[in-house]
């Protein structure tokens, strides 16, 4: 339990951050606020701090307007200040990181009499190399005859003498501290690409530009800071590291999941496995140019020539078995062909590959173990070169140069061993199967068949990996419950049992703000023509005279056949997704609000959440239909298949469930202040003919209905 001076440690902080003028406190936050410091202080500890209790996770739905950010910093922060701890607030957006970062943190700090450093952490991803700058002015600079076969690619970009110069300039004199997001200007993605490194290719404090490494430097701030924002993202790429290596250790931290409704969906991303048949065909032969531009760098007689040749079987033989399986599963195989797209697909029932494909995955598999070896070997060597102590007769110098070569090489024959490993995998009985699906897939001078994997759930990895080891965990969001009920958030997050489960009700007076209407349709969405047509036809009257509304589609040709299915001069007020990123979206939105005039944004599911237009920059939301996942989206089939064999019902179990999360995160775009008013209108009469339709209002915010 909490001892008194904790207790008091909290209330203090929270009387004198609320103590402000026009500082309103709020009943949902002071619940949350005490659920939060409960758990904390239930978590038992050996004589060295660290958790001896069984994992649990403290889980609060905090409605829009509760002040979440607030009460989870103001419930954590005293007690790991006092004990040492670190915590880790994670977001799944970049808005909300930036609001905690550039608001919410800063006033804490200023208001609340607790002394704490807080810092943002990247991947170093997002940061410049400054070894590849240098290697680019090389390349540009030096005879190429003399220049390995990766760097004459490497200059041979977009960019020139002076931009490199420019970038490094701008670093050198502190003007720029290497972040790609504190760039004044939009940097390609290409040219960003072979400015940045990643894990494999950076060669960390064995590089000559460490001291002066920008994303070493950002690594101090969150290294030495007691508030440490990250997104999912990071956290997961951490975790499969090890955990603790990017991140605090999490034996000895607080995590807190903000926006934690997509980690399950977000950590089931990390762990899928795809790869192209023709694209690994095209891969090796990148390694085979690159082997031979390191070739002459070997010393006479060198074991590591033996590597060579052998991997240069290994590419041989993997290339005619790709061309095998190429063409047995293009011949082979029933392909359907996706519904507006040129692309075919085919997915393996229960996730059982047929006996000859099975077969062939073993094969890969033991033909990439070898050259992933083969490979790690040469790596191994390279970095020896660097350290000065290899007698390959590469210098230190060269050494560096190859050493991001070796590491992406590395990289990529690795994610390809994944993947046949994935493929070979008997099915154990009993157990819940895993997803395997290909698609064919039609390019500007070639086709290729591309082949996935994944588990069915993120749960189980993310129990072993996480919720086992971490000291706590707080989860929190606006939407978490499907239904009402919070089983499918722990059964997708494989939350501990014993976890605690609590909703806080949002202090928006609904009833009086906004009202719900489901208009009498003629159409339904199961007739998409029919029903895109109704909503044309009908458009102005359904908007009614509203000046500032969203609507929101489930498929991007509906959305488009809906543009231009309404009248001239009503699409002359229309912006759509398409046509401008979201951010110029949003400021071309408020401009237009702002003279007086009407504007309606179409959107897509992107659009559902994560926007924020307060006031009457958005009195009315327009849901075209229940947003259903896609019937034919393979993962999703593959998990309606495992719980119908176990006489389960998947749509009850899963897609009503979340529709009903992203219907009421759709809504939730609405009221976002106490002085928000308007409507929700929802063009899907099965909310009022079907028996799911009255769950998923009832699960709903209780807005006036007029139906």
């Amino acid at each position: 339990m909490l001892s008194e001076q904790q207790k008091e440690l909290i209330q203090s902080s929270y009387r004198k951050f609320t103590a402000r003028e026009g500082f309103l406190p709020r009943y949902g936050q002071r619940v949350m606020i005490a659920e939060i410091a409960k758990y904390l202080g239930a978590i038992e500890v050996n004589s060295e701090g660290f958790r001896t209790s069984k994992p649990n996770v403290c889980v609060v739905e905090a409605g829009t307007g509760t002040g979440k950010t607030l009460a989870y910093t103001i419930s954590v922060l005293p007690l790991a200040i006092a004990e040492d701890r670190k915590v880790v607030v994670s977001t799944a957006t970049t808005a909300l990181q930036d609001q905690i970062l550039s608001k919410d943190l800063p006033e804490l700090s200023k208001h609340s009499g607790l002394n704490f450093s807080y810092a943002l952490a990247k991947g170093r991803g997002r940061y410049v190399c400054l070894s590849k700058l240098d290697q680019h002015l090389e390349a540009l600079n030096v005879d190429q005859n003399t220049l390995p076969m990766f760097l004459l690619e490497q200059g041979d970009s977009a960019l020139g003498q002076e931009d490199l110069e420019f970038y490094l300039s701008q670093y050198a004199s502190g003007k720029w501290d290497g972040d790609r997001d504190s760039w004044p200007k939009n940097i390609e993605q290409e040219v960003w690409r072979s400015l940045s490194t990643d894990n494999q290719q950076c060669s960390n404090r064995r590089c000559s530009y460490f001291s002066t490494c920008p994303y070493y430097e950002a690594r101090k701030q969150w290294e030495e800071a007691d508030v440490v924002v990250a997104n999912h993202d990071l956290v997961l790429s951490d975790l499969a590291l090890g955990g603790g290596v990017i991140l605090p250790d999490l034996e000895s931290s607080i995590y807190i999941f903000d926006e934690a409704h997509h980690l399950a969906d977000k950590a089931l991303g990390h762990f899928t496995v795809n790869a192209g048949l023709k694209a690994t065909q095209h891969w090796l032969k990148s390694l085979t140019k690159s082997l031979a531009e390191f070739s002459p760098y070997l010393g006479p007689s060198h074991y590591l020539s033996k590597n060579i040749g052998e991997i240069s079987g290994l590419s041989t033989q993997i290339h005619e078995a790709c061309d095998v399986l190429y063409e047995g599963l293009l011949s082979g195989l029933d392909w359907q062909i996706e519904e507006g797209s040129s692309d075919r697909r085919f997915r393996f029932k229960e996730g059982v590959l047929p006996p000859d494909v099975l077969v062939k995955a073993g094969e890969m598999k033991l033909l990439f173990v070898s050259l992933t070896r083969l490979l790690d070997d040469i790596r191994k060597e390279v970095t020896s070169a660097v350290d000065e102590k290899s007698d390959c007769g590469l210098s230190k110098d060269e050494g560096e140069q190859w050493f991001p070569v070796f590491g992406g090489l590395c990289n990529r024959a690795e994610s390809y061993y994944e993947l046949w490993m994935f493929y070979a995998k008997e099915q154990k009985e009993g157990a819940s199967p895993n997803a395997r699906w290909l698609v064919y897939k039609e390019y500007e001078n070639q086709a290729d068949i591309l082949l996935f994997g994944s588990p069915l759930s993120a749960g189980e990895v993310l129990y072993h990996s996480l919720w086992k080891n971490v000291y706590g965990s707080v989860l929190t969001s606006a939407t978490l419950t499907a239904l009402g009920r919070f089983d499918r958030l722990a059964q997708k997050g494989g939350l501990p049992s014993g976890s605690g489960y609590h909703k806080v009700v949002s202090p928006f007076d609904f009833p009086n703000v906004a009202s719900l209407s489901i208009p009498k349709m003629s159409s339904e969405p199961s007739n998409p023509a029919a029903h895109t047509e109704e909503i044309c036809a009908r458009f102005e009257e359904l908007i009614g005279e509203h000046q500032a509304v969203l609507v929101l589609f489930s498929s991007r040709k509906q959305m488009n056949d809906v543009f231009y299915g309404i009248a001239r001069d009503i699409r002359e007020d229309v912006m759509t997704q398409d046509d401008m990123s979201k951010l110029e979206l949003m400021n071309a939105h408020r401009e237009t609000i702002d003279q007086g005039k009407r504007s309606i944004l179409f959107g897509l599911a992107s659009m559902a959440e994560g926007i924020d237009l307060p006031g009457n920059y958005l009195t009315h939301v327009m849901i075209a239909k229940i947003p259903f996942s896609v019937p034919n989206d393979p993962l999703e089939e593959s998990i309606s298949e495992w719980l119908e064999l176990q006489g389960r019902n998947p749509f009850m179990e899963v897609s009503v469930p979340d529709a009903s999360l992203k219907l009421i995160q759709a809504c939730g775009r609405l009221i976002r202040t106490e002085s928000d008013k308007g409507k929700v209108t929802i063009l899907d009469s099965r909310l009022l003919t079907r028996r799911y339709g009255g769950m998923l209002i009832n699960a709903l915010p209780p807005y006036r209905r007029e139906f």
